[in-house]
């Protein structure tokens, strides 16, 4: 900057008409603050930054609950955490924009034993049957590497608000002997609860707010294990995020009725 007004032509520096040297050092003041403003400036406005931002809500941390290879209620779904969760777990499916079903086997039996969450569920769905897609992402492994895992089915959905879990669905069909003796070395011991039909019962874990049921369902003469990890806290924000986007449209039709005449 200085060399620049350094080379000024001898003619024009010698005119009467230029500044003051009180004024020189504004102007040359304002110009130094334009030019550093500018990169910050252009930042700000490139492309990319002009995309719309995440809900604040979308940042929140909540406290750590429960764990399923690692992914815990602040893990983030990537193109990474897919690779690796593929390379643990096999090749799987991908669903975006679908529905959120928290039922485990029976809506009755679910909505008796499991009323906090039952609730959860209806808030999730349209009482009439309706469909009520979720911007979400589920990862569904079918064929699972069984010699390194006791499961047959795992399906992980996430929020795409905050990429955050919000339920993971799990069965197997073998022993649930060691599932069982895992889980309560890890948490504790968990509330019994036994079903209608005398055979099956579920095993409910509380942590943080979040709920973790392990299930043993009497099916066609044997048994499926079900795992059911609930994160509450992230399900609750992917509600409220729905609710506001839903608040601002409903504003935003009226201001255009009222433009409109």
């Amino acid at each position: 900057m200085r060399s620049w007004l350094l080379t000024l032509p001898s003619d024009i520096k010698d005119k009467d008409y230029l500044m003051p040297s009180a004024n020189k050092k504004i102007a040359v003041f304002a110009i130094i603050l334009l030019v550093l403003g500018l990169p910050f400036f252009f930042a700000c406005n490139e492309p990319g930054n002009n995309s719309k931002k995440k809900p604040l809500e979308t940042e929140l941390l909540y406290p750590e609950s429960f764990t399923f290879f690692d992914l815990g209620s602040n893990t983030r779904l990537s193109d990474d955490l897919q690779k690796i969760l593929s390379g643990k777990l096999g090749s799987h499916s991908i669903e975006k924009m679908t529905i959120i079903d928290l039922i485990i086997h029976n809506r009755t039996i679910f909505a008796k034993h499991f009323p906090n969450l039952f609730e959860l569920h209806r808030k999730l769905n349209d009482e009439k049957g309706a469909r009520i897609e979720h911007n979400i992402t589920s990862l569904t492994f079918r064929y699972l590497q069984t010699e390194k895992t006791p499961f047959e089915y795992v399906k992980l959905t996430f929020s795409n608000y905050s990429n955050k879990p919000l339920l993971f669905s799990i069965t197997s069909k073998k022993k649930e002997a060691y599932i069982v003796d895992t889980l309560k070395e890890k948490y504790g011991e968990p509330a019994s609860i036994n079903w209608e039909d005398g055979k099956s019962l579920s095993m409910l874990w509380k942590k943080n707010g979040d709920f973790l049921v392990f299930s043993k369902i009497a099916e066609r003469g044997s048994f499926k294990y079900s795992i059911m990890i609930y994160y509450v806290n992230n399900i609750e924000n992917l509600l409220q995020i729905e609710q506001d986007e839903i608040r601002k449209k409903e504003e935003e039709r009226k201001k255009a009725g009222k433009t409109a005449f």
